[in-house]
């Protein structure tokens, strides 16, 4: 069955061509609860079409259909995810769904996890218990709380359509005083897993109001999923009143706001962490290694130290100077928001702890199951500063426990050898235990959250062992970003914040996403006379100027121009432009007004020149060429030009000079002996002119030679009637 084409045409309200063919899928799938609601739904459509025949006039009709198209819809994407169960046996979603066959029930489920979670409170606080005795429940507990965790995690991914029943659970797990924040984590990435695989309207809602749960992990969390589905499968729940409502009341919330900006600047940030990651492995990292390896061994280096005494320069110096401006590009980059370490842990995923699915998803715990191998440490220096790394670094979750597996693998010599690494980095008199103390104490902002979790989902869409049965959200972010405009929901609620969109777009438009970019700059810039726009206007120009739409381009400069006059960055573009499109006249009064500006600024006299030239005013660009020849007396451009505009001047021996010049400086110059020969032939000496001019002229040059010979005829410096024959001359290589 073509499920995208039955439901283009539920979205259409077509329902003559539909229900016939959802009824007959509906009995061959033979799912009993379908079927019920199918018929019952063709039961009150027959009805209506019974009581229109009769003549009755029925306000409700309308919004009854569609209402039906909506259930329809609904059904028939339950009716496709059956399907795949039956037909996809080989995915991982089929085989867990399987599983979760037999689990008793979702409430069976949160009251174990409920109960594990107050049982282990209870013995961790019990001081009359034997630490031997604490310590072997805790580890029973331990087992029974992961257990519990995994078939939460599955059965919630795996899950159909949340009754009132499920909501009601899902909702004690998030209230409740028993379970963890962190646990509450997991089931929040849980069911946006299982809206990617199947979207319920009723689980949005639910990752909407956890949005204004206290603990951040949860709420961030939350706010990612719920940004995410609503930008991917929006045509689904657009026509849910509920959910419309519930969005509705958060609009005059400036918290919620930020928040929503904020979050899709971190999921647009992820797009670029391909190009980051070649950034650091082809460059950072190797000069920071580069770097290191030469502090460790000086006598390698082979370096004459007279040498550099002499040049008043330090080889230390210099490594030092080259590696703190790599590390203070990689934190820029960090600052950005940017997952500069992607590389570094994508090579420490094939620990068995990635093998389970949730664990992708784990917030980082010392005392998570999964890290017992930290226990075999002493409770030395070394243990103190894994946790103080792995509690204070600036690592994502899943990034923290690569980082565990591979401390637990060091031995001992790797732990006296971090124990030597670690004493000689702390300053006297700064003790370890109070800097692992006040790791221990600081909470991670709301940012970090956001930006840990996004780069989490990153690692298990491009890492996981199964990423192929997955649709990668990621990779669709690219061609589809996240803007204010991506659906109208998004738009009522956060169009009019000027301040936050301009934001955006700067941000948008430094990432190139210049599309994106436009498409908000289009709305802040709401008029073409405010003079406050003026930086909004320069912002239009360039996005088109990067998506080559030459004339929106130049219109949003001049727009610019006019709003901000005499500012250099919007003349030099519109210069330029109008120059590489053809309107040299234009370009020649934008020139004009940057020498205005800056008389003596060498590429906006010679592009002037060059563009008087293509003007044939070659007269009016002599002046300029003296003087970029003034400003530059060995640029060869300038030297060539000059030389041209004076032949067309009929300064011939000013010409010739020129020529031999270059000529002396490169014998093979070609367009010095093409100006040589040039200059034979408006003497006459066209024997001479064509010597000189067959061994340089060929393909690639031909045509610019012609150009330069009408150049010539038009201004009267060589006879017309030779000028075809000595082309051909030169095109058949006559000897």
């Amino acid at each position: 069955m073509d499920y995208i084409y039955i439901q283009t045409k539920l979205r259409k309200e077509n329902l003559a061509e539909t229900f016939p063919l959802i009824r007959q899928k509906v009995a061959e799938i033979g799912n009993w609860e379908l079927m019920e609601e199918t018929e019952s739904l063709w039961t009150t459509y027959q009805q209506m079409l019974q009581f229109m025949l009769q003549g009755f006039n029925d306000a409700q009709r309308e919004r009854i259909r569609t209402n039906i198209c909506h259930q329809l819809s609904f059904v028939i994407s339950r009716i496709e995810r059956l399907e795949r169960i039956k037909v996809h046996p080989e995915e991982k979603y089929v085989s867990v769904c399987k599983e979760m066959k037999r689990i008793p029930s979702f409430e069976n489920l949160v009251s174990q996890l409920e109960r594990v979670s107050q049982e282990t409170t209870e013995v961790t606080q019990d001081e009359l218990l034997r630490d031997s005795i604490r310590q072997h429940r805790l580890e029973g507990l331990k087992e029974e709380h992961e257990t519990a965790m995994l078939s939460l995690f599955n059965w919630t991914w795996t899950s159909d359509v949340w009754q009132n029943t499920d909501v009601d659970q899902a909702n004690r797990i998030i209230f409740s005083d028993s379970i963890s924040a962190n646990d509450k984590a997991v089931f929040i990435t849980a069911v946006t897993l299982s809206l990617f695989e199947f979207v319920d309207a009723t689980k949005l809602l639910f990752l909407l109001d956890c949005y204004l749960v206290e603990d951040e992990i949860v709420s961030q969390r939350a706010l990612v999923g719920f940004l995410l589905v609503l930008h991917f499968f929006f045509v689904q729940i657009k026509d849910n009143q509920d959910l419309k409502d519930r969005l509705s009341v958060y609009s005059e919330d400036s918290t919620f706001i930020h928040d929503l900006y904020a979050t899709m600047m971190q999921l647009q940030m992820s797009c670029t962490t391909e190009s980051v990651t070649s950034r650091m492995r082809n460059d950072i990292m190797p000069a920071l290694m580069q770097g290191v390896m030469k502090k460790k061994n000086p006598e390698e280096q082979n370096i004459d130290p007279e040498a550099f005494i002499k040049n008043g320069e330090n080889p230390e110096w210099m490594t030092d100077e080259k590696m703190n401006k790599k590390m203070h590009e990689m934190a820029e980059m960090q600052l950005d928001g940017a997952d500069v370490y992607f590389a570094s842990f994508s090579t420490l995923k094939g620990y068995p702890f990635f093998h389970q699915m949730p664990h992708w998803f784990y917030p980082f715990s010392l005392d998570n199951n999964y890290t017992p191998e930290l226990k075999k440490f002493s409770d030395g220096m070394v243990k103190k500063v894994i946790r103080l790394i792995l509690n204070g670094s600036p690592f994502c979750n899943s990034d923290k426990y690569s980082l565990c597996f591979t401390f637990s693998n060091l031995g001992s010599m790797g732990e006296s050898a971090v124990e030597a690494q670690i004493s000689n980095q702390i300053p006297n008199g700064m003790d370890i235990d109070d800097l692992a103390e006040s790791a221990e104490l600081h909470k991670p902002k709301k940012a970090d959250v956001r930006r840990h979790y996004v780069f989490d989902l990153y690692r298990f869409y491009h890492l996981y062992p199964y990423k192929l049965q997955f649709a990668n959200p990621f990779t669709t972010l690219k061609e589809q970003p996240i803007t204010p405009f991506s659906n109208p929901w998004l738009q009522q609620l956060l169009a009019d914040n000027k301040e936050e969109m301009t934001q955006y777009a700067d941000f948008l438009m430094r990432k190139e996403f210049y599309q994106a970019a436009l498409d908000l700059f289009t709305t802040i810039a709401d008029n073409e006379f405010d003079p406050d726009l003026a930086s909004v206007w320069q912002k239009i120009g360039f996005c088109y100027q990067k998506l080559n739409q030459t004339s929106e381009t130049i219109h949003a400069y001049t727009v610019a121009n006019s709003l901000k006059p005499n500012s250099k960055w919007t003349l030099s573009h519109l210069a330029s432009l109008c120059y590489n499109s053809g309107r040299m006249d234009e370009a020649i009064n934008y020139y004009h007004e940057l020498l205005k500006i800056d008389p003596d600024h060498l590429k906006y006299v010679v592009n002037a020149a060059q563009s008087l030239i293509q003007c044939n005013r070659y007269e009016e660009a002599l002046p300029l060429l003296y003087k970029a020849s003034f400003l530059d007396e060995e640029s060869l451009l300038v030297k060539q030009l000059l030389a041209w505009c004076l032949m067309v001047n009929g300064k011939k021996e000013e010409t010739l000079k020129l020529a031999h010049e270059l000529q002396a400086n490169d014998a093979n110059n070609e367009e010095a002996n093409i100006l040589y020969g040039l200059v034979l032939l408006t003497d006459g000496k066209i024997k001479e002119a064509y010597q000189q001019l067959s061994p340089v002229v060929n393909i690639n040059n031909i045509e610019n030679l012609q150009q330069k010979l009408n150049v010539l005829r038009h201004h009267q410096l060589i006879e017309s009637n030779e000028l075809t024959l000595f082309i051909d001359a030169l095109i058949l290589h006559i000897d």
